[in-house]
């Protein structure tokens, strides 16, 4: 009977690993950085905030020093609340450069971009080529800085964990709301999106940001125009969306949803044309994976495309007929997108194009540092690379000539059309100014350049000022040299919601171009200067429909108040308090606040190393710290668990996260000593290192039945402390995002203390030993994150120790370990983790490996009948865990063997969606597991154990009051039977 319901337990694991699903991901996991360049940074002290940027990029500075003081003030009349700290805004030259940097390294989650980090207060925004698009993310960031404050800055709201029960859906769309509204682009690429799916859930799965700004869109225009500011005011209070929702708009959110989708479906033109069946096509091949780009080539028999998925993004070059007939297509290029970031649509890269002069797709990204070229044939034949120095990045090439690409690249934070010659490596501009120069083409006699051009506008205009109206623009090109001098044309021009993008030359003297007239994003054919013809009322999409009726209810509204401010008669008493001229008094005041803020050079200052409070915390823990292996004589043949004690640590960062300072001190508790550490880490490079400094004082259990002895044959002392002094040198590699090689050298004294009890005791030396400790690793975390503790994927790492001591009993040795997880979601939550660990010592002497127990055990458990000889040939020991069912010297031995299978159970996320105040009930989680542990040994030596155990159990783990607690109640093999064994640890 107990054997069968072993073997139940087993099978129940196994069957639900055999039901593997795939999920969402979401925050959790660091990974590594690249540093390809070095800057020389500079920043921008203004009082309301710092801008920090690279030498060079002063126009960057200065137009985020311009146009941030107006999002400010938008964003705070839309929020209601201003951001309360002064930010530190970091500039970077293009998004592939904001990758390598370190800043928020150290933190676990992943990041929205713009990325916002409290802590320091630093906004981190990267230049795209285009000023247009760099107001919207200055913009989104300041939204989203305001928001993280009023949702994270508040300690009792995380003690509540208040922040779940806002959907992730809602956050960000609110976030982009607050920021740029409900556009015009914004309504076509949600129209887009719901036509293909039909469920709320799927919808906000799959699209949060927009299902959220949607959502609040609706809201403004069916119920009442601040829903979002008031949802906002309610969750802040405490609230859960859906209480939010039912104060603010008298209905439930499911009715709201639902509403929702339906506001949407009656606004969608059923006059479109069907969409292109080769996107779902390649969706259905691609299962999983997100069509980016799809091009085809000019006669129509080649396509590319490139799908991403898991933060890989993936090329593929194929003709129609091989994807007509079901073939394969396989990859021809690799981009590997940041897996820390929560979305890459600010990630324009690889951008495609396929030259008819020559027949060859272009493909560009950036690889290590540099933005690069790639040319394929028909087939995806690689033919040749070519690395671009000296841009920052490009948004668009084009076929010249054969071995000349025309590109619309940027550099400096200033984008220009040029020429590239790939022979020369020489680039030509034929556009030579401060404004945005993008998407460039040629008429069909490739004698008129046409490109988009502008700058955008603000308040501020002074000497430097530079104004120029978005629109398409032409130039005639005769040669490349002067053409940039040429003067140019305006085509077609913006207005306020009007707009014209990518413009096509065709034959006739005719332009095929992007433009939003009737207030829907389409194609239309005009000629140079023609306007888009007018259209009927009844085709004007609703979109511009609502956006006429809130311009006219504005200017209702502008006129009314001017009419009221003239006929209002001055009063004696107004005069003397307010003034004869307060209103243009105010205005003054207000245009030399924002000269104060703007950018003059000699504001700027050289960026000093500027230190920031990265953490501080005072808690009690009982870690491992050094200890992962404990000098076998110098303990006395005991391993001893760390004990609970209260612990208070720091750190300072700066601003960059390049230089790390640490440290740490344990209280004495008992009989125990004090602990200290400090670490600096220098992560500046690619190549990371760090120097440590570790003190423990720890005392040793007594035992009467220990046969130890000195050199003179009498047994040591009942009362013993270990003072143990730790120096570390270290350096580590990435290889990947996810996959680095280490290399410690480190050395320890190690001096256990007698103390003294009597006389006897008084004479006792104490044993003392230096080691030479050197320790090269290799790791690779592949693990995405789910809900809060749960992940998918899998990690391991490889350890191998070479040890030599000095003094009489001088040995040499060495320990290698291998540790292996994987994690499977499979359904609703519920996942299963197996762990492997296996582990070898040899030289001349070994490591005792020791098994019973779980890592942080509030309560250790060890069997005192088991003591291990004095000349037995071990150096040193350790635990290895988990082993649940037996107390700790129930096995051991000099190599071993670990599996752990465990199944966890999510009770309130999605089996029951329950979501309280309580962090606590929240988290909480139910698991099953089995453990099977076996060691190899030299028999002479040890007491009598088994070679190998194994056990079962359950589990339940959550977080209190911010420590994570975790119950295990194991049984041995015997089964039922036997008593089980119970542990509380400070772990998951």
């Amino acid at each position: 009977m107990k054997n069968s319901l072993k073997i139940l337990f087993i099978l129940l694991l196994a069957a639900m690993f055999c039901l593997c699903k795939a999920y969402a991901q979401a925050p959790g996991v660091p990974y590594k950085r690249f540093q390809y360049k070095r800057y020389k940074w500079k920043v921008l002290p203004v009082g309301a905030f710092r801008v920090y940027y690279p030498q060079g990029y002063d126009s960057l500075a200065s137009f985020t020093s311009v146009q941030l003081p107006l999002i400010a003030e938008k964003v705070k009349k839309e929020m209601g609340v201003p951001v309360k700290a002064t930010p530190n805004i970091i500039l970077y030259p293009a998004i592939d450069q904001l990758y390598t940097s370190n800043i928020g390294l150290t933190g676990e989650g992943h990041l929205p971009f713009p990325t916002i980090f409290l802590k320091g207060s630093r906004v981190s925004l990267a230049f795209d080529g285009s000023y247009e698009h760099f107001r919207t993310q200055l913009a989104g960031a300041w939204a989203r800085l305001c928001w993280e404050e009023q949702f994270q800055n508040d300690l009792e709201e995380q003690a509540l964990s208040r922040r779940q029960l806002m959907p992730a859906w809602f956050r960000e769309g609110a976030i982009a709301y607050f920021a740029r509204g409900w556009r015009l682009v914004d309504e076509d690429n949600w129209l887009s999106l719901q036509g293909s799916r039909q469920d709320w859930e799927q919808l906000s799965a799959a699209h949060p940001e927009q299902s959220g700004q949607a959502f609040c869109y609706f809201l403004s225009r069916r119920y009442r125009p601040d829903a979002a500011r008031q949802l906002v005011f309610q969750l802040r209070k405490g609230k859960s969306l859906s209480r939010a929702v039912r104060l603010v708009a008298k209905r439930p959110l499911d009715t709201l949803t639902g509403q929702c989708l339906r506001f949407y479906r009656e606004r969608m033109d059923t006059t479109l044309s069907a969409t292109d069946t080769l996107r779902d096509q390649l969706l259905q091949a691609h299962k999983g994976s997100k069509l980016q780009r799809l091009l085809y080539s000019a006669d129509g028999k080649q396509v590319a495309y490139v799908t991403e998925k898991e933060h890989k993004r993936r090329l593929y070059i194929t003709n129609i007929t091989q994807l007509q007939q079901l073939q394969q297509s396989k990859s021809v290029q690799r981009y590997l997108l940041p897996p820390w970031m929560e979305d890459h649509e600010a990630d324009p890269y690889p951008l495609l194009h396929w030259s008819e002069a020559d027949k060859q797709w272009y493909a560009v990204q950036p690889e290590q540092g540099w933005v690069q070229v790639k040319r394929y044939g028909a087939g995806g034949a690689l033919i040749d690379r070519h690395k671009l120095y000296g841009v920052d990045g490009v948004s668009a090439i084009m076929g010249w000539s054969r071995d000349q690409w025309l590109m619309a690249a940027y550099r400096k934070a200033k984008s220009d059309i040029v020429v590239y010659n790939a022979a020369s490596l020489r680039f030509s501009p034929l556009t030579d100014d401060a404004e945005d120069n993008t998407e460039p083409a040629w008429d069909a006699g490739h004698t008129r350049l046409l490109y988009r051009s502008g700058y955008p506008s603000d308040s501020l205009y002074h000497a430097d000022s530079i104004t120029k109206p978005y629109g398409i623009y032409s130039k005639t090109i005769a040669g490349i040299k002067g053409s940039a001098k040429q003067s140019e044309r305006l085509l077609w021009r913006d207005t306020t919601y009007v707009s014209f993008h990518d413009p096509q030359g065709l034959a006739g003297n005719t332009i095929r171009l992007q433009q939003s007239t009737t207030g829907s994003l389409q194609y239309d054919t005009l000629s140079p200067g023609e306007a888009p013809a007018a259209v009927p009322g009844s085709r004007i999409h609703p979109w511009l429909r609502d956006y006429l009726e809130d311009k006219r209810r504005q200017d209702s509204l502008a006129a009314l108040e001017r009419h009221w401010n003239k006929d209002e008669e001055a009063s004696f008493l107004g005069g003397v308090l307010k003034g004869k001229d307060s209103k243009g008094l105010a205005n003054h005041q207000r245009d030399s606040l924002l000269r104060a803020l703007a950018y003059t050079p000699a504001k700027v200052r050289p960026y000093i190393l500027q230190l920031y409070s990265a953490y501080f915390s005072a808690r009690i823990n009982n870690d491992y710290y050094i200890n992962r292996m404990q000098p076998y004589q110098g303990y006395l043949g005991s391993f001893k668990f760390p004990e609970v004690g209260a612990m208070a640590g720091g750190g300072i960062s700066d601003l960059f996260e390049n230089h790390h300072f640490n440290i740490g001190y344990r209280m004495p508790a008992g009989t125990e000593g004090s602990d200290f550490f400090f670490r600096y880490e220098n992560t500046a490079k690619r190549l990371d290192w760090h120097v440590l400094f570790f003190r423990k004082v720890e005392s040793l259990q007594p035992d009467a039945q220990r046969d130890w002895k000195d050199e003179q044959g009498r047994p040591y002392p009942q009362m013993a402390k270990v003072k143990t002094h730790y120096y570390e040198l270290g350096v580590q590699y990435p290889l990947h995002y996810d996959w680095s090689v280490g290399f410690t050298a480190a050395a320890r004294r190690d001096r256990t203390v007698f103390l003294a009890s009597d006389r006897y005791s008084l004479n006792f030396e104490a044993l003392q030993q230096w080691w030479s400790m050197n320790t090269f690793t290799v790791s690779a975390n592949k693990l995405h994150a789910l809900s809060p503790f749960l992940y998918k994927g899998w990690d391991a790492r490889l350890l191998t120790d070479v040890m030599v001591s000095t003094g009489k009993q001088a040995t040499l040795l060495y320990a290698t370990a291998l540790r292996f997880s994987y994690h499977q979601p499979l359904y609703r939550d519920i996942n299963f983790v197996l762990r492997g660990n296996v582990g070898h010592s040899g030289g001349q002497s070994q490591v005792l490996y020791n098994f019973g127990g779980v890592d942080n055990n509030i309560v250790p458990r060890t069997d005192t009948t088991v003591r291990f000889k004095q000349e037995a040939p071990y150096a040193f020991q350790a635990l290895v865990t988990p082993f649940r069912g037996y107390r700790q010297n129930s096995l051991y031995g000099g190599s071993y063997v670990l599996f752990n299978a465990d199944l966890y159970i999510p009770l309130f996320s999605r089996l029951i969606p329950l979501h309280t105040g309580f962090s606590a009930l929240n988290n909480l989680q139910l698991g099953l597991f089995t453990d099977f542990a076996a060691t190899a040994r030299k028999q002479d030596h040890l007491p009598a154990a088994p070679t190998h155990l194994q056990s079962f159990g359950c589990s339940a783990r959550t977080m209190l009051a911010g420590y994570p607690i975790r119950l295990d109640l194991a049984w041995p093999q015997q089964g039922f039977s036997a008593q089980p064994v119970w542990y509380l640890s400070f772990t998951f």
